[in-house]
């Protein structure tokens, strides 16, 4: 019998890396809590372990890497990134730098590194007591962005235009400490980038548009971003910069830009694939599939690249204007291009709606960008995309 001569990897929780790690032929150890049956019948080693529990994380992964040596640790979620790369460190494998996993997971932590360093982030004051929060809006003076202090991005955040506004915000971001930050007037940017050995390559920028608030919850992407060429390779040179601030080693990253008459200002970094149909648009438009090229950029693997199999993308997310129940129908609606959240007769909340959002996406491909808008137009309306009230 051959001795397994395979690289070995653990996944802090893993339904996205699962397949990927298959297709690497690695030895995969997956640590969730519990771990799905599915995954853990596709894993080496599956561990149910306290995700929370750090301390028992690490001796059970320290048993398995004195038997059979780790080759890395990683994670491609928010809340298990700052676990991941505490456990590569205590191990002694590669996996993202612990100082960047930490900023990313606590935005008060990375706007300090990010400010120290020269990197322009929004002017912002900390609320360790959510009571602190209005004092903070009118120092800083309206609007102002209300957010979680830790964890990520989304529904942890809140654009505030009224004094009302901040006091709305705290009660549904609260009891949590928080951060208060100025607004940034400007279009907004999605970069795409991966780090290896503190090198980093930005992969794609597409435009980013956001809906009315408060949440500004994403509502669609455009590439090209429309950007000059000047312009673009000022935002990737700005991510760049602001990456090895941080500290990024070994990761990919998703990082949201603003840009503003004085130049770009960041938002938020993200050390993991985007979410979404984001990540398989990005993968369409540079060859690079970025949940692939995380598992790769751990291992010390050279990132895999294909061939582009598109040149312009038109990404819309589904929305509605008021809370209801949503029906559809998706006869004759080529499926690639539609991805829906909820069944039909779900109830959906209105797109400003602090807990609101979109429920779907839409997305298509294409050269022209006439083409696009119409095939978006087509499908949209093939869908017979209806809110009614409920009444119930």
């Amino acid at each position: 019998m051959n001795a397994d001569t395979r690289q070995s990897v653990a996944c802090v929780s893993g339904r996205r890396v699962v397949d990927v790690l298959n297709r690497l032929d690695v030895r995969s150890v997956l640590l969730d809590d519990p771990t799905p049956l599915d995954l853990a019948c596709q894993v080496d080693v599956p561990l149910d372990i306290d995700l929370d529990d750090w301390d028992a994380a690490e001796s059970a992964l320290r048993w398995l890497h004195a038997t059979r040596p780790l080759d890395a640790v990683f994670s491609v979620y928010d809340a298990h990134l700052p676990l991941a790369s505490y456990l590569a460190a205590r191990l002694g494998t590669r996996g993202l730098d612990l100082r960047a996993a930490l900023a990313c997971h606590d935005k008060i932590r990375m706007r300090m590194l990010l400010a120290g360093g020269g990197v322009r982030v929004p002017d912002h004051l900390p609320a360790a007591d959510p009571a602190d929060a209005a004092a903070a809006a009118r120092r800083l003076g309206l609007p102002v962005v209300v957010k979680k202090a830790s964890g990520s991005g989304g529904r942890g955040s809140l654009l505030c235009r009224t004094a009302e506004d901040v006091l709305r915000a705290v009660a549904v971001l609260g009891p949590a400490p928080l951060l208060v930050e100025r607004a940034v007037e400007g279009p907004e940017y999605a970069v795409q980038s991966i780090t290896a050995d503190g090198r980093t390559e930005v992969v794609g920028i597409l435009a980013q548009h956001v809906g009315p608030g408060p949440r500004q919850a994403e509502t669609g992407y455009d590439y090209p971003s429309g950007l000059s060429t000047e312009k673009e390779a000022e935002v990737a040179a700005f991510v760049t910069r602001a990456l090895a601030v941080l500290g990024f080693d070994h990761a990919v990253s998703h990082t949201q830009v603003r840009l503003t008459a004085d130049g770009p200002v960041l938002v938020n970094v993200a050390a993991r694939p985007p979410g979404g149909q984001l990540c398989a648009a990005t993968e369409r438009l540079s060859g690079i599939d970025l949940t692939r090229a995380a598992a790769e950029i751990a291992l010390g693997r050279p990132v895999t690249r294909g061939t582009p199999t598109a040149t312009r993308v038109l990404y819309r997310c589904v929305t509605s204007e008021s809370p209801g129940r949503a029906w559809y129908d998706l006869d004759g609606i080529d499926a690639p291009a539609v991805t829906l959240d909820v069944e039909p007769g779900d109830t959906v909340r209105s797109v400003d709606d602090p807990h609101g959002g979109s429920y779907g996406r839409i997305v298509v491909y294409g050269d022209d960008p006439a083409e696009l808008e119409s095939r978006y137009r087509a499908v949209f309306e093939s869908l017979r995309l209806r809110v009614e009230p409920d009444n119930q």
